[in-house]
């Protein structure tokens, strides 16, 4: 199954490494852009294994009627690499449904703890 990891972080990477030591593909990685001239850790650990990656600043935008709608550019590139899952460690961006919902299998987040049943 082909594989799109949006996330950051030594969270994000561990996830990462892991997908790939299970024999997943993984067709890219997205994740934020450089902070003060230093690449994430996802993406250097990314990058390092080869598999592209795109640094997003953010997956919406206010259209002229002040809605919000997805970065169409941004959203093409990512469909281009023909993801069939999306797996989400660590992601703190603003997720659009249409990315959500874009894979045949849909979307996980993966969260690195156990949450409360009520929260």
């Amino acid at each position: 199954m082909k594989l799109a990891v949006i996330g950051k972080s030594a969270f994000g990477a561990d996830v990462y490494s892991r997908l790939l030591d299970a024999g997943h593909e993984i067709v890219v990685v997205c994740t934020e852009p450089d902070k003060n001239g230093r690449a994430d850790l996802l993406a250097l650990v990314a990058e390092k294994n080869g598999t592209p990656v795109l640094k997003v600043a953010r997956w919406r935008k206010k259209n002229a009627e002040g809605k919000f709608e997805i970065v169409q550019d941004v959203f093409e590139q990512y469909k281009s690499y023909g993801a069939e899952l999306n797996v989400l460690p660590f992601c703190t961006q603003y997720i659009p449904q249409e990315l959500i919902d874009a894979p045949k299998h849909k979307t996980i987040i993966y969260h690195p703890s156990i949450l409360p049943a009520h929260r």
